[in-house]
């Protein structure tokens, strides 16, 4: 009794789970076989080869194909109805020839599985039936014969399931008969399908393919943009407009005011124009070293030796000739006149330089390398060729300030340069030369001076030197040369000795390098040498020769003060207009020293105006011509100065009343006026004024 009950409610759940999945009645599936359904099986009557056959080798290829090949019934037909001994064509096997399912073949298909499925149902009832019966009589054979009967069904119901399944996916007929064939031979993978790891109709491969191009494409991206900066850190540091800093110069600090660039004098050259892209920065580089002997359109740019010539100038060290004596240049600042140049691109700039690299360019002359003092690359400043740096140190318990001009270029931005000669009687110069070593830090101020010149100025220059009023000429040189300026530079030196000829080796290489910069050197004393040069001072006839049509040229002459007046009436009488001559003094005049025996204090008493310094709590009538700077060393107000010409800005103090005239204003700017900013050195008062001094 327990196995009939067992059996009977599994033949009844399975009926149950038929009717379920929409299947056919038996009634319903004999309306679908007028002529009867001849592959059913019934109890006791021989299965067909076609169905007991697989069904009692229990599965295998022989049932899968037995199931695909089967006919559904007589409605089994694919395309039309057949008769009752017309072949009957499977579902399968039929969707792997057809290229496209329309809906009225879907609607045959799903006819068809709604048959296999009601076929199926038909054959588990009746094994159902058949089992329960030789259970009850006990007939093991009876009962076997049963079970296969049922897994036919099941076999058959499952296939009718399946094809509506995936009909109802929406697939192409070959690809449904491909996934049918597939489970039946249990060759579909237990991992979901493809269409579930893509993403936006492409696979996880396609996905990883495309980042690793990607990938590439943006490390290109960055090596060329790296490549590109270097390029231009090379040959892009040119094209100073009108206001602003030197080609690779950092923005003015904060508190410095901008340059007011002056109106250019000629036309600007190509080079000066801004670079635009890797095309024309690889052209200045052709053309660069076209210059040094380089066949022009070489098929690439050898960087490494570019990046070596640019730099050589600033580190080059020539062995010290031999000994010799050299025309004396006090250490005191350069007096400007005429100045029409742009002023500081950084003004007020004040603070500390850490000496990076100490060169000697003759017995007498060094050149300090100042670098930032603390952790940064860049030096804390912008200057244009041909400014100077206030520097002050405390000798002997007393504070002392000169100025020098800088040497090196302002697109050296990692440094700078000032060339420093020793005298003899000079208490800072030998402080610098004798004592400074490298990593010693100084107390610098500025860029200060307006002896300038950019290139956009006028179209070609003539730089005229004398003794260690060359370094202002070789910053300015250097500067033109490393940005390819396309003006013609005549550059004319004199000294006493060959072993006093400061940068010999670095003006050659200038030479050497820019076909526009025409050279001239004189020596005044060359006995005894092996100088093959220029003998004596310089001369009209060595102007003339050296400088076509010089009355139309731009001049800057900077030298010993005995030496620039000569030169000044040399140029006189070549008809060079004297707004054409931008000067600049080494050595200027100083108040002449007292008397043996004498005090330096005026004996006449004081008929001038009333100056009061306030901080000091002192006043005093000034003499005639008297300076305010003078004033104060009587008094010893204490005033810090330098070059009593009015060009380093150290000496000035706020005037809070009074009026006062100036005869050279260079180291005050529009705020400093503004403000009532006065040189004491210059200033000479009018009326009563007051100072904070």
């Amino acid at each position: 009794m327990i196995h009939r009950t067992v059996i009977g409610g599994i033949a009844a759940a399975l009926v149950l789970i038929a009717l379920s999945a929409g299947a056919l009645t038996p009634e319903e599936h004999a309306s679908h076989h007028p002529g009867g359904g001849a592959a059913a099986a019934v109890p006791g009557v021989p299965i067909s080869a076609a169905t007991a056959a697989p069904g009692a080798a229990g599965g295998g290829m022989g049932e899968m194909m037995g199931k695909m090949m089967a006919p559904s019934a007589a409605g089994g037909c694919m395309g039309g109805g057949c008769g009752s001994g017309a072949a009957k064509t499977p579902i399968y096997p039929s969707l792997m020839t057809l290229p496209a399912l329309t809906p009225e073949k879907r609607a045959e298909i799903d006819a068809l599985a709604g048959v296999q499925t009601a076929d199926g149902m038909a054959r588990l009832a009746k094994g159902a039936e058949s089992l329960d019966r030789a259970t009850q009589a006990e007939d093991h054979a009876a009962m076997q014969q049963a079970v296969g009967l049922m897994r036919e069904g099941l076999d058959e119901l499952g296939a009718g399931i399946a094809a509506r399944r995936v009909l109802s996916e929406g697939k192409a007929p070959r690809n449904l008969a491909l996934d049918w064939f597939k489970r039946e031979m249990n060759l579909a993978s237990p991992i979901a399908r493809d269409e579930s790891h893509a993403r936006v109709g492409v696979t996880s491969f396609h996905l990883f393919t495309m980042g690793l191009l990607i990938a590439f494409a943006l490390s290109m991206v960055v090596m060329y943009f790296f490549k590109m900066r270097r390029t231009a850190a090379l040959f892009g540091r040119i094209e100073p407009d009108s206001g602003a800093p030197p080609p690779g110069a950092s923005p003015p600090l904060a508190g410095g005011s901008g340059p007011s660039a002056p109106p250019t004098a000629g036309p600007t050259s190509a080079a000066a124009k801004p670079s635009g892209d890797a095309a024309e920065i690889a052209g200045r580089a052709d053309a660069l070293w076209q210059a040094r002997g380089r066949p022009m359109g070489s098929p690439e740019i050898d960087w490494s030796r570019a990046e070596a010539e640019l730099t050589k100038a600033a580190d080059t060290s020539p062995a010290p000739p031999a000994a010799g004596g050299s025309q004396a240049t006090p250490a005191t600042p350069p007096a400007v006149s005429e100045a029409t140049s742009a002023p500081p691109l950084t003004a007020n700039w004040r603070g500390q330089l850490r000496i990076g690299n100490v060169i000697t360019e003759t017995p007498g002359v060094k050149t300090f390398r100042l670098l930032p003092s603390s952790s940064e690359s860049l030096i804390p400043f912008t200057f244009m060729p041909g400014q100077f740096l206030n520097v002050a140190f405390g000798i002997g318990g007393a504070r002392m300030n000169r100025s020098y001009s800088i040497s090196s270029s302002p697109t050296q931005r990692d440094h700078v340069d000032l060339t420093v000669r020793r005298e003899p009687r000079g208490a800072v110069s030998r402080h610098i030369n004798d004592l400074l070593k490298v990593g010693d830090r100084i107390e610098a101020g500025g860029p200060v001076g307006r002896f300038t010149f950019a290139g956009t100025e006028a179209d070609s220059i003539v730089l005229i030197a004398g003794g260690v009023g060359i370094t202002p000429m070789m910053s300015i040189t250097r500067y033109l040369t490393e940005r390819s300026w396309a003006g013609d530079i005549f550059f004319i030196y004199t000294c006493r000795a060959p072993a006093d000829f400061i940068f010999a080796e670095e003006v050659a290489a200038l030479q050497r390098r820019n076909p526009h910069l025409h050279v001239a050197v004189t020596i005044s004393k060359a006995e005894g040498t092996d100088w093959k040069g220029a003998r004596g001072r310089i001369s009209k006839e060595l102007l003339m020769q050296t400088v076509p049509d010089l009355a139309s040229r731009r001049i800057h002459l900077c030298g010993p003060p005995t030496m620039m007046d000569s030169i000044r009436a040399l140029l006189t009488d070549l008809g060079v207009a004297a707004e054409q001559v931008k000067t600049e003094a080494f050595g200027a005049t100083k108040p002449a020293p007292a008397a043996a025996g004498t005090t330096a204090k005026p004996t006449v008493p004081a008929t001038g105006p009333l100056v009061t310094f306030s901080k000091n709590h002192k006043s005093a009538k000034i003499h005639v011509d008297q300076t305010v700077l003078e004033l104060s060393e009587e008094l010893a107000i204490g005033i810090e100065f330098s070059c009593r010409v009015g060009t380093c800005g150290i000496c000035k103090v706020k005037m809070t009343s009074g009026e006062v005239e100036m005869t050279v204003e260079d180291a005050l700017d529009a705020d400093d006026k503004t403000n009532g900013i006065i040189l004491a050195c210059q200033a000479k008062p009018k009326n009563d004024i007051a100072v904070e001094a």
